[in-house]
């Protein structure tokens, strides 16, 4: 497994969705044991079997086609 993020709860949950809807596998992990499952602000990171990484990575991190496009 490879970590392609780690930051707050919040926005460790929205990437796994975000993942998902693509297709890949991802994993959200607690940073601090026990966690305190109320707190959206704990620290957790995302992972993803290594063989999706580069994909996920494409997928959080490169601009968009809207992003390219000139208007």
């Amino acid at each position: 497994m490879k970590q392609i993020f780690q930051g707050q709860a919040v926005k460790s949950e929205l990437i796994v969705l975000m993942l998902e809807k693509w297709g890949l596998h991802p994993e959200l992990r607690e940073m601090t044991d026990p966690p305190d499952e109320n707190d959206l602000d704990r620290d957790t990171c995302v992972v993803v079997p290594a063989e999706e990484e580069e994909k996920a990575r494409r997928i959080l991190f490169e601009d968009s086609q809207y992003d390219q496009a000139e208007f």
